[in-house]
């Protein structure tokens, strides 16, 4: 789950956004011990995408189709270059065995939680061998196939990497894998991880080139957005100072800006990604708004 500071963040930062990437892909990919299953769906684009129009189906062991016990509706709204993490709904202290709960540490990275009744629907009991595929209802659209439909993972030798991994789409994917049936070169478009590795879940980085319109009533602006490094913040009212935080809000940089209603950031020496920069204004307000370093 994301921290209360970085909501408090994204509610105040109000940017329009417009992304050169158009449609939503699967960002992380869980299968560990026991029932830790997890799906991470990423939103390039510059807007919010209401998730009821989409849903995961899982086929199995090289199957051709889906059943309909095998398809789920997803809910949620993703926000633009953010995530949402849907894991399955175990979440009995007192299960055991198909019913043990999920891990403390990926219980807290959950968005949406997913029905966990076998019978009911099991989508989200991949092993590791099966295909998982994103698909939009109302187009019947695919947007992103993990695996290859209607491929046994075995024969193919995939299975090794999927089962018991954590697997992470590389920051140079921009897009899905539509083709149903083209190879799937596990290695070549996700970084693969310990198993219950969960650290990277809730957040995603993403070479999708974001243009960003971002002057407010109060004439903030932040511009290049993305940067490679030199950023530039004017204000319409003087500035005390300025403080760049990651996404875990953790304080990186402070820059004192001592009245002037420009000031230049020097984020050259940060790692690519995603940052929030807090503005605090001589009159005691604080404003804020999101960048992303590449």
């Amino acid at each position: 789950m994301r921290k209360l500071f970085i909501l408090a963040l994204l509610a105040a930062t109000t940017p329009a956004l417009f992304a050169q990437c158009d449609a939503l892909f699967i960002s992380e990919y869980i299968e560990g011990w026991s029932n830790n299953k997890a799906i991470e769906v990423y939103n390039p684009t510059g807007s919010a995408i209401d998730m009821s129009d989409y849903r995961l189906e899982r086929y199995s062991n090289g199957a051709t189709a889906a059943a309909d016990n095998q398809k789920i509706d997803l809910s949620g709204t993703i926000e633009p270059n953010d995530v949402l993490v849907y894991v399955l709904d175990k979440q009995d202290p007192d299960g055991v065995d198909f019913e043990a709960p999920v891990w403390d540490e990926l219980a807290e990275k959950a968005d949406i939680w997913l029905c966990p009744v076998y019978d009911e629907n099991n989508t989200m009991y991949f092993n590791g061998n099966d295909a998982m595929v994103l698909r939009q209802i109302s187009t019947n659209a695919v947007l992103d196939i993990f695996g290859v439909i209607g491929e046994d993972p075995g024969s193919a030798g995939w299975d090794e990497i999927t089962q018991n991994h954590t697997l992470v789409r590389r920051p140079e994917v921009t897009s899905g894998d539509i083709t149903a049936t083209d190879a799937f070169d596990v290695l070549a478009v996700w970084d693969s991880l310990l198993v219950n590795t969960f650290d990277e879940l809730g957040q995603h980085v993403c070479d999708c080139v974001v243009s960003v319109e971002e002057t407010d009533r109060d004439g903030f602006k932040a511009f290049p957005n993305p940067t490679q490094g030199n950023l530039s913040i004017t204000m319409a009212t003087p500035m005390r100072e300025l403080i760049v935080r990651n996404m875990a809000g953790i304080e990186v940089r402070r820059v004192l800006a001592n009245g002037a209603i420009r000031s230049d950031l020097d984020l050259t020496n940060l790692a690519d990604g995603s940052y929030f920069v807090e503005v605090q204004l001589a009159n005691g307000s604080v404003h804020y708004r999101k960048v992303v370093k590449h």
